[in-house]
């Protein structure tokens, strides 16, 4: 037996076949989403390269208040924060998206050193920290696995180890 078309069948205007899209909508698995929130140009796009080169999904954002009003879906994804940025710095961003809940895995970066408040706002978190410059390589490999991570497990938020050039 051959195989048939289904798309007569979605052609009918039948109630069901009206909530078809919404039924398969629950079984479609999302790419893996890298958002970066850096409010320097060069990082984001320095960033885009990087993971687009490794065939990984990234959309930046130049503030947190840009994040948040566009309000991606956070499943399957991870987060690289800068924490040096004007008004909602990175860890206050962070912050807020823990206080709401939501449990994604997260990368803060920071150009200017790392000081005791910051470790221990990491520690709290459960968050990794990345000193700016960082190794490609390495970066790619932890967002792979926090991605991987992400898909298969249910977790509050990434671990890996300090990625200092």
């Amino acid at each position: 037996m051959g195989v048939r078309s289904c798309a007569p069948m979605l052609a009918t205007t039948s109630p069901f076949s009206a909530r078809l899209p919404q039924m398969w909508s629950q079984f479609v698995v999302s790419k893996p989403i890298v958002y970066v929130i850096d409010d320097d140009a060069a990082v984001r796009d320095s960033f885009h390269v990087l993971f687009g080169s490794h065939g990984i999904e990234v959309r930046c954002y130049a503030s947190s208040e840009a994040f948040l009003a566009a309000a991606p879906p956070l499943e399957n994804s991870c987060l690289l924060i800068d924490v040096d940025m004007p008004e909602l710095d990175g860890i206050d961003l962070l912050g807020r998206l823990l206080r709401d809940g939501f449990m994604t895995p997260t990368f803060l970066m920071t150009g200017g050193g790392i000081m005791g408040s910051l470790l221990s706002t990491v520690d709290r978190s459960d968050v990794v920290l990345l000193e700016k410059p960082m190794v490609a390589g390495e970066l790619v490999a932890e967002v792979r696995k926090a991605l991987d991570a992400g898909r298969t497990e249910q977790r509050s938020v990434g671990s890996a180890p300090n990625l200092k050039a």
